[in-house]
């Protein structure tokens, strides 16, 4: 069975967008994007939830036309992953699968399907609910040298606090520092 992975960009305070829900302050550059197309290019698809869903679609299925080579690439490699949303407002569509009501058994449903990892890319609401479910195998974040002081936090509230173990340290040249945890269940 896959696993499935959160990767997140956060800000030092724990933030995955400003208080407008904006990501300017994300400091990606060529590495983190050549990282990123090595990452996605190894996953079979990526479960998100509604929102964040249709920021990512409406952004790389419609990149500018001076979009970097490194950009190009992984609008590439987003086009051929699986698309799995957790929504009860969004309508069915071609290349996607959408999980409605039971989220458990969707999920778990997914992981069995896929023969690679899944990615997770989501707000709290949703992260929190699959970590209280025990459906989350790993975290990776990916921490950037900015305070935001007020945002969209990464967790909302868990029924009990998570335990995780740090499996590893990447640091990348513009002060983005990976952590990569697995699951240790529940602290």
């Amino acid at each position: 069975m896959s696993e499935l992975v959160s990767y997140m960009f956060i800000s030092l305070d724990g933030f995955i967008a400003d208080a407008g829900g904006g990501l300017e302050w994300t400091p990606i550059d060529a590495e983190l994007m050549g990282f990123a197309n090595e990452v996605f290019s190894d996953v079979d698809g990526i479960v998100f939830g509604r929102n964040v869903y249709e920021g990512f679609v409406s952004y790389w299925e419609h990149l500018p036309s001076d979009a970097s080579p490194a950009d190009i690439a992984f609008a590439e490699i987003f086009k051929d992953l699986d698309r799995i949303v957790v929504s009860n407002t969004l309508d069915d569509a071609t290349g996607r699968t959408v999980i409605r009501d039971d989220v458990a058994a969707g999920i778990a449903a997914a992981k069995e399907r896929a023969r690679r990892d899944l990615l997770l890319i989501c707000g709290p609401t949703l992260r929190s609910t699959l970590a209280d479910l025990g459906l989350i195998d790993r975290y990776q974040m990916f921490v950037a040298p900015v305070v935001l002081s007020e945002g969209v936090p990464q967790f909302g509230p868990t029924k009990d606090p998570l335990r995780l173990r740090h499996t590893a340290t990447r640091t990348f040249t513009g002060g983005v520092v990976m952590l990569d945890y697995e699951s240790g269940g529940k602290a």
